[in-house]
This record gives C-alpha cells, sequence and structure tokens, in this order.
C-alpha cells in the first residue's frame, strides 16, 4: 500500500477553490468524463461551498414539512455550518444548517428553496457489501488526466463523472472515530480498468458511490495521491447510518415514481458507460 497522504481529506475541506477533482484513466479524453458527469444521475450532484472550503454534495430528496435535503461528508459540512449549494448552470441554493453523524464521516444538510426536478437516489440499507460492485460517482473541482498533476490541472467548476469497483472494505480510524470503509482502486488501462475509471480527489469529498440500481453506499472520505494502484476510501451506509438518515430527514426510503422512471430509463446507459474537499 502506497504512503498516505499527510493531508488527508479531513483537513482539504478547508483548502481554497483551486484543489484538484476527478482525475480520470490517461487514455481516454476529457469530454468524455464531462459528458458522464452531465448524465441524469448527477443532476442533483453540486457543489458545498462552506467558508473558503468547498467539497461535493448529492440531492437526498424531500423530508418532513416538504424541507429537501443532500448528503455529503462530515468533514465537508457538519452540525452547526451553512454554506451554498451550487451547480454549473449558475444554479445556487442557501444551506441553512446540517447534521453530522456520530462515528462514520457522513453529513445531511438542508437545501433551501430547491426547484428541481432530478433523480432522487436512495439509500444502500441491506449491510452486504459485495467485492467487485460497480459504482459511477461525480464531483467538483479541478480536474486532469492521471499523470498529468505538476500544473496539468485545472479549475472551471464543471461536473466529472467516473467509474470505479469495490475493492475491499476495512474497519479504520478517521477524525478520531473507527468508521466502516469501503475501498477502491484507481485502476489502469491495463490493470482493469473500467470505460471511464476515474479516482476522486481533492475537492471531491462527500461525492456519493452511486451502484446500478440508484442506491447510494457511501461518500467519500479520504485517499492516497491520484495515481494508478492508489486508494481512496469512502464512509460506508450502514443499516445504521441509513436509518438515522432517514429519521433525521423524514425522507422516505422508497424513490418517488419520477425517480424510478429515470432509473429505468437510463439503464441501457448504464450498461454502455472528491475524494476529497
Amino acid at each position: 500500500m502506497k504512503k498516505e497522504l499527510i493531508l488527508g481529506v479531513g483537513l482539504l475541506a478547508a483548502l481554497p477553490a483551486v484543489s484538484s477533482a476527478i482525475v480520470w484513466r490517461n487514455d481516454i479524453p476529457e469530454s468524455t468524463v464531462l459528458s458522464y458527469g452531465a448524465g441524469a444521475r448527477f443532476a442533483g450532484v453540486g457543489k458545498i461551498n462552506v467558508g473558503g472550503g468547498f467539497g461535493t454534495g448529492t440531492f437526498l430528496g424531500i423530508g418532513t414539512g416538504g424541507q429537501a435535503w443532500g448528503i455529503s461528508a462530515k468533514h465537508v459540512i457538519t452540525t452547526g455550518n451553512t454554506g451554498s449549494f451550487t451547480f454549473e448552470d449558475g444554479g445556487s441554493y442557501t444551506i441553512s444548517g446540517a447534521v453530522g453523524f456520530a462515528g462514520v464521516d457522513v453529513s445531511v444538510f438542508k437545501i433551501n428553496g430547491w426547484n428541481r426536478n432530478v433523480f432522487t437516489p436512495t439509500l444502500h440499507t441491506d449491510g452486504v457489501y459485495t467485492i467487485g460492485t460497480q459504482f459511477d460517482s461525480a464531483g467538483y473541482g479541478g480536474h486532469g488526466a492521471e499523470g498529468s498533476i505538476g500544473g496539468g490541472y485545472g479549475f472551471d467548476s464543471k461536473r466529472r463523472g467516473m467509474q470505479t469497483v469495490l475493492n475491499s472494505t476495512r474497519t479504520a480510524s478517521f477524525a478520531g472515530e473507527n468508521q466502516f470503509q469501503m475501498i477502491d482502486v484507481f485502476n489502469s488501462p491495463t490493470g482493469g480498468a473500467r470505460p471511464v475509471e476515474g479516482f476522486g480527489a481533492p475537492g471531491d469529498s462527500g461525492s456519493m458511490l452511486l451502484d446500478n440500481s440508484g442506491a447510494i453506499w457511501g461518500v467519500l472520505s479520504g485517499g492516497q495521491f491520484e495515481q494508478y494502484g492508489a486508494q481512496n476510501w469512502y464512509a460506508a451506509i450502514t443499516p445504521g447510518v441509513a436509518a438515522s438518515i432517514y429519521s433525521t430527514t423524514g425522507i422516505s426510503p422508497v424513490p418517488e415514481p419520477i425517480s424510478m422512471v429515470a432509473l429505468v430509463g437510463l439503464g441501457g446507459l448504464i450498461a454502455r458507460r472528491r475524494k476529497k474537499s
């Protein structure tokens, strides 16, 4: 295992908006990850701005009293924080509050004035974490192909998408708390990479791991330097965490009909298709 960066994502949440984000396999064009990030399943993925730093969050649903909620990492936004939830098309929403959950780098946040009709994910609730499960993710921030660090990253606040696979699980300490984590590996084109293989980086903290059925399994919590063979770890949505989220927000664990229609319609696309703040 390569040496982990001392700056782990718990500190990167405070970095200014020049931090890097999605890094992609270096044999595909940038247009591919931009196009993937523009997919309908990522329409609710926005940039969380708190103070001078930022991360990534995802619209989670409408809860008690018509309140819109999003999900992210606790080191991006947590209890007592406010900020804004912004999108590359210029849309901006006030975040009026957040709730961070004990023992896991996961939080939910209140979105004021939400008026977007977007895909609504569910949460993974069965407690089974099958190695090899395929996921999608998306994030904001700077960007670059693998190997381009050293002046190659850019920043344009556009959402970029990626594919990854669950490599392993573990229980490990993060920010003083033991949490159950899911691990992915940045595979090279000759090492089992998926067609839009990518890897979360600073600016992607809180980005979701979304399975092919539309369920979120975890959010990006930390990781290693963005190069082939490196690992990222995601705070897992365990049955207990999912129950706490649904109880806190009042969101129904059953997706709305429009979400189901969107998911079915995207089945064919899925078959063909950070990390840190």
